[in-house]
This record gives structure tokens, sequence and C-alpha cells, in this order.
């Protein structure tokens, strides 16, 4: 297969539009009604919204973890060509194949198309075609550099093939399919050889009798009396303008449907052109507004006047969090009438009760957004005073998304509708994302500004301190205090985290340099969220693993076991990173003791971190996971001490006294496995918890 040979590697790159996962979709609604489609696409990564999103598209891994479970589910390996063929019957993705084909009354117009059209669906492969015969095509795939495609996407592309001729002709075209990438080629050839449609029959029909009847006319008028040859005229002329009527009347309803499909096409286009138009307008003047003022209430009013303007929902309205970080606040919005408007302001989100599993809270804590298509698919989940007020609000469908700014979560954007519209799509979370991040952004600016205005010589402070590298923690104390020392040290009891990823040194002879560093990147901004929601920090990077310290330089009571939490949730979060074709691996080492802290360097260049044999062990205790592979959490005996009263305890086991590199004396290891754990009740008692939803790779 040649495009294997390449080491630009595209298996996680966006190759698939949502249409053609769409019609599988639509097939195993048609074909199989009871597999649970909610259910099925989780397994396979994707979502109901982004397959309503036509702009939307799909990684390999995820198109291949799609088919995987569709013949896992139905049982069947030959079904990615009949999906293909159910192209031509489909009333989602195949009406949008009829809008395209049959607007051309030949089939061979429409495969000329389909080199033009294939762009749009799929970004994976080239594809050529060639006009054999009048009834026969010859249609070329070049896999692109980096791409894998695998032999059902062959069968299903044949499939497609066959439709696009049923379309005319009410019967799949023939396949001859002797070149194929998968037989070892560099191409796939398909010549396709389709029957005739009637149109075309009996416009030759048409032209063969009128050239006989003229000839035979002649002939009679010499050989036959004239009436006889009169009559025979009249029989041949009837003949002739009766096939000439028929044939007329199919090309007419050809024409018929030729402009009811360009009609429908051209409307589409001109929706989507609208649709796109008002969304860059909403864009620009969020900008514009969020980018000239800095009073808060303002800024507010103006962006809600806009979304009422250019957005497609009933209502909506954004919540503030309170100074103390306990609850959201209905700050303003749009839509409401003065019924729902006094019950938001009487209602607020609790953020402060940690079994509160409201959306609204949850999107707050987790910082994801959610999409409801139907509210009552989701009233089982709710507790008797959301469902109370989703009640009161009358909503049908919603979206609620965070506003975040530099990782903490500041408010909350909601919109909804009144009535069933347009199902919601991953197009309308990316827009609204896009005015969150910028109203983010501007409150941010609000607040900084009002600060700044307050306090000139906190702004000097900060500015000194900026200069140097110093974990957020030492800035606001030493803001606090004005203590500018930066070289006094001091001795802390802290917990030491070390993490290692296991098998990335051999997974970079596969990685172009700026592919590793963005696997990196990504992975260790989850993990910086996930510790610095526990209390702690990332205190340095060490390639590819890091140290993390929990205790220092604020002081925190447990922080043995926000430690343990981090590192049950990292391992969870890790297995949705994809490193090597398989779930990464990852080993991570626990020791608590008192350690030096202070800031390591020169004038010019420095840095805060944590020296002694704290630190030391918990990085020979990680690499004792590379001998205990069933337990990639391994911590000292004063960790599993700290852990007297945590509720995971139980499945800590005691791995014996164990020497460790670089220390004359021997250590009692213990070990944990997440997995073996049952860390899912951790995570049921923490919403802080923030899960990846799904394999974005590199």
């Amino acid at each position: 297969m040649s495009s294997s040979s390449s080491t630009d590697d595209k298996t996680n790159e966006p190759l698939y539009s949502s249409r053609l996962i769409k019609n599988y979709v639509e097939y195993i609604r048609h074909h199989y009604p009871k597999i649970d489609m909610a259910s099925f696409l989780n397994d396979a990564w994707m979502t109901v919204y982004e397959l309503e999103d036509e702009g939307h598209w799909f990684t390999q891994w995820q198109v291949d973890r799609f088919h995987k479970v569709l013949e896992e589910k139905t049982g069947r390996t030959d079904i990615a060509r009949e999906v293909g063929r159910f192209m031509a019957t489909s009333n989602a993705p195949g009406q949008a194949l009829r809008q395209y084909v049959v607007g051309f009354l030949s089939p061979s117009a429409a495969f000329w198309l389909l080199e033009k059209f294939a762009v749009h669906i799929s970004k994976a492969t080239t594809i050529k075609t060639n006009r054999l015969s009048s009834n026969k095509m010859e249609v070329i795939s070049i896999p692109k550099p980096g791409v894998h495609e695998k032999p059902y996407q062959c069968e299903n592309r044949m499939g497609i093939l066959e439709a696009i001729a049923k379309l005319f002709t009410n019967k799949y075209a023939e396949i001859e399919h002797t070149t194929c990438i998968h037989k070892g080629h560099d191409l796939c050839r398909y010549v396709v050889t389709w029957e005739k449609a009637p149109l075309h029959m009996w416009r030759r029909v048409r032209y063969y009798l009128i050239s006989f009847g003229l000839m035979a006319c002649a002939a009679l008028y010499f050989f036959l009396p004239s009436l006889v040859s009169a009559a025979a005229v009249f029989f041949f002329t009837a003949l002739i303008v009766g096939i000439v009527f028929y044939s007329e009347s199919l090309e007419n309803n050809e024409l018929i449907k030729t402009i009811q499909n360009q009609k429908d096409t051209a409307e589409h286009i001109l929706n989507q052109i609208d649709i796109r138009y008002n969304d860059s307008l909403l864009i620009k003047e969020v900008g514009q507004v969020t980018s000239s003022l800095l009073d808060i209430d303002r800024l507010l009013k103006k962006i809600v006047d806009i979304m009422e303007k250019r957005l497609d929902f009933d209502r909506g309205g954004i919540w503030l969090v309170n100074q103390e970080r306990t609850r959201l606040i209905y700050s303003i919005g749009y839509g409401y009438d003065e019924k729902i408007e006094d019950i938001l302001q009487s209602s607020h989100f609790h953020l402060d009760n940690p079994f509160s599993m409201g959306v609204a809270v949850q999107a707050f804590k987790k910082q994801k957004p959610y999409l409801i298509n139907d509210v009552s698919e989701i009233s089982n989940s709710l507790s008797q005073r959301s469902q109370q007020f989703v009640k009161q609000m009358g909503t049908k469908s919603f979206i609620c998304l965070p506003i975040v700014y530099e990782g903490e979560s500041i408010g909350m954007l909601f919109v909804d509708n009144l009535k069933s519209k347009r199902p919601l799509r991953q197009s309308d979370i990316s827009l609204l994302t896009g005015i969150t991040s910028q109203i983010a952004i501007s409150i941010s600016n609000a607040m900084s500004y009002k600060k700044l205005v307050e306090s000139k010589e906190r702004e000097k402070n900060l500015r000194k301190l900026f200069e140097k590298y110093v974990p957020a923690p030492v800035i606001k104390r030493y803001v606090n205090s004005g203590d500018v020392d930066l070289f006094k040290g001091e001795m802390a009891a802290i917990t030491a985290f070390f993490l290692d990823i296991r098998g990335f040194t051999a997974s970079l002879e596969r990685l172009a340099p700026e592919k590793a560093l963005t696997f990196l990147n990504s992975y260790f901004d989850e993990c910086s969220v996930i510790i610095s929601k526990e209390g702690g920090h990332i205190n340095k990077y060490t390639g590819d693993g890091f140290l993390a310290i929990f205790g220092a330089p604020e002081l925190l009571e447990k922080h043995v076991s926000l430690a343990f939490n981090s590192a049950c949730k990292i391992f969870q979060m890790s297995r949705h990173f994809i490193l090597g074709d398989r779930p990464m691996a990852i080993g991570i080492g626990l020791h608590t003791g008192n350690a030096i802290l202070g800031n390591l360097g020169s004038k010019t260049k420095m840095e805060y971190t944590a020296i002694g044999d704290t630190v030391n062990i918990a990085a020979r205790l990680q690499e004792l996971t590379k001998d205990f592979h069933e337990c990639p959490i391994i911590m000292s005996r004063d960790v599993w001490i700290g852990l007297s009263n945590h509720p995971l305890r139980k499945g800590i086991k005691n791995l014996g006294v164990r020497k460790i590199r670089g220390k004359t004396g021997r250590f009692e290891a213990f070990g944990f496995h997440p997995m073996k754990g049952h860390v899912t009740s951790l995570a049921d008692h923490d919403s802080g918890f923030v899960p990846l939803d799904k394999v974005k790779g590199v």
C-alpha cells in the first residue's frame, strides 16, 4: 500500500465528512432499528451533534473504530458495500448525493461530477475519472501521503459507485476492480458499467424509427397503390409522433426532476451562505464590543443584544461566578419573559455542593460544553430541583458552555429553544465557544484594568515578578506580602509526584518533531488541569515526564490524598491518548516528607523547585513501575500511611521491601492500579475531574 510509505501519518487528522458516517447511521436505523444509536456512537467516540454538522470531519482512527463497532453490533463483515449502495435510497446523505448527481441527465456526467464532489466528503484520496464509452467510466482513487485506508473503505466506495448508476437506471452498476492498493498497487481503479437509461433508449428508437419510416414511405410510394401508400405513411407518421411524444414526456419528467433538485441544492447553498454570513457578523460585532468596553455590565448588555439579533435561538443568558466561587448567578439575558426573569434572578446554581449533577454546574466545573437536543432524554439523571427548574423554564433543547479564562471558569453561557427547531450541531458549539472565549477575555481584561487602577504599587511588583520564571502560588504570596527576596529557601512537608510516559522514546522514531511536541503539550496540558484542581503544581518537565509538588508553596492539609487522587485521574485520562496504536501507558511514583523549597539559579535565570530525599525517592519509586507492570502507581510506606482514610486504600497492595537505585537502604513499596481499584467511585465524588470525550490525537 503506497500510502503507508509516507512518514507523515494522518491517522489522527480529520479526513472524512460527517455525511459519510451519517449514511452509515441511516442504514443502521433502517435495517437494525433495535441498535441503541447513542450507545453505538459513544463506543465509536462520536456524538449525534457532530453527525448533524455537515462541516464536521472525523479522523481515520475514529472511522476505523466506528466500522469495528458496526461489525461487532451487526455481525456482518460485508456491510460497508451495502451501506455504499444505500446512498441511492437514503433520505439524509443520499439526498445530498441526489442533489449533486441527479442534476445531470446522464450517468457519465454524474460520474464526472464525482471527481469534483469527492473532495467535499473525503480528504483521504484524490478521485479521477475517465470516460471509456457511453455507458462505461473509469474511476481512479489515489491515497494521499500518510493516509492508511482500510479494505472496508474500498468496498464502501464500490457500493457508492454502484448506487450512482441506480439513481438513473434503477439498477446497480457493474464494477471491475482488478487494481487495488490492498493488493499491493499504488492506486485503486474501478471500471463502472451501467445499463442505459430508458430516456436514452427511447431517444435512439426515435431517431432510428424516423429514418426507417422516411425510407419505407419513399419505397412504398413506388410499389403500392396511392391509397395503401397514404395509409402506410399515416401509420408511420402516427407511430413516430407517438414515440416522439412519449420520449418528450420522459425527457420533460427528467428535466422537472433535475430542476427540482437544482432548486433544492440552490436553496441549501443559499441557506448555508446566510448562516455563514450571519455567523461572521456575530463574531465581528462581538469582537468590536469586547475590544472597546471595559465596563462589565455594559459589555454583557451589548453582547446579549448581538446574540438576540444574530443567533438562531429563542433565548440566551450569561451567568457569572460570585466572588466566593460558591454560586453561579444570573447576570443578563434575552428572550425571557418577566416571570422567567424573576425565576432566574432568585435561582442560583450551587457550586459548593460536591454531589450536584446539574448540567450548568458540571459544565462549569469540568469546563466542558453540553448540548442536549431533547431535555426529556436526560430528565432521569437530574435532581428533583433541576427537573422543577427545567419545567419552569419550558426548555426543549439547549447548549450550555463554560466561560473560561486561563484554565479557570468564571461564568456560563446558556442558549435554548422553547420549540423543537433544527437539530443542534457541533458547529453551534464551535460558534458559541468563540463567543465565550471573547467574553472571558473581555471580563478578565475589565477586572484586571479595575485592579490595576486601584493599585499602582501592586502593578510594579507584578511586573518585577513576571520577569522571572516563578510559579503562580509563589507570585501570589510575594505580591500579597511585598517580600521580593527571591532566593530565600524554606523547609516544608510535601508530597512529590513523578510521572514518566512509557515507550515514548521509541515512538519518537515514527513522529515528526512538531508532532511529538504537540502530543506532549496536549497531554501535559490535561495533566496540569488535573493537578491544579487538586491544589498541586507541575514543578518541572523531564522530557517525557514531569515532577509535581503538593503542599508547597501553599500549605495543603491533605496533600498526600490530593497527590494520590491526581495520580488516579491522570492514569484514567492517559488512556484516552493513543501512542503506538494503543492507549498510552505511564508510571507514577509518590513519596511524602520534608523538602527544601525555593528559587534555584541565577539572577537572570531561575526556577522554583524542591530538593532533597523526598524528591529523589519519588523518582526512584517511579522507576519501579517498569518492573511491576500491574502497578502503574507505586508509593512509599509514608504515602500508604497518609492514605489511611482514603476510600481506595483497600485496593493498594504491598510490593515488599525493595532496593532502589542510589540508596543504600531498602524501602517498602506499595502498588496500585486505578482500573482495579475502582477509581470511578472517586470520580463520582469529585466533579472537578475533566475527562477527555474523544481522542483527538496529534
